[in-house]
């Protein structure tokens, strides 16, 4: 019987444990792209305000707003579709020759590690209401 219940218990965490490895080498991935291509202009997990520009991607400024696939889109192609952007920002070059589909989806796991859980839970509705399939926001 006990042997039954270990089979049980491992076949039903192991996919759990999968998916919490996956999430966390992707953060971290993101993190590592970040750091080298966003950290200079966008800053880190700390500091800023809502109105800054470029603006913080942190908990204190306005990225949670946007849906994955907005915010895919501005990396990959700058300012030429920041709908958002406000009037007299700074140019943002575009990524989509620099970085590939998933470090741009890394990046964003990433950037969504400095928001609170609240922020992240609004921000995944706005995602699933926005994005046509919000697994693949990076791709054309």
């Amino acid at each position: 019987m006990a042997a039954v219940a270990g089979v049980w218990l491992v076949s039903t965490s192991l996919p759990s444990w999968t998916a919490v490895a996956s999430t966390a080498l992707r953060e971290r991935r993101g993190q590592e792209v970040y750091n080298a291509n966003c950290l200079s202009c966008h800053g880190g997990p700390t500091g800023g305000a809502i109105d800054d520009s470029p603006p913080r991607h942190n908990a204190n400024g306005h990225t949670w707003h946007h849906p994955d696939c907005a915010i895919a889109r501005a990396i990959r192609d700058g300012s030429e579709v920041m709908e958002f952007a406000q009037p007299g920002a700074a140019k943002m070059q575009p990524f989509r020759d620099k970085l590939s589909p998933s470090d741009i989806e890394a990046v964003i796991a990433y950037i969504k590690t400095m928001w609170t859980p609240s922020q992240r839970q609004l921000q995944a509705s706005f995602t699933k209401e926005m994005c046509f399939e919000a697994s693949h926001v990076v791709s054309d």
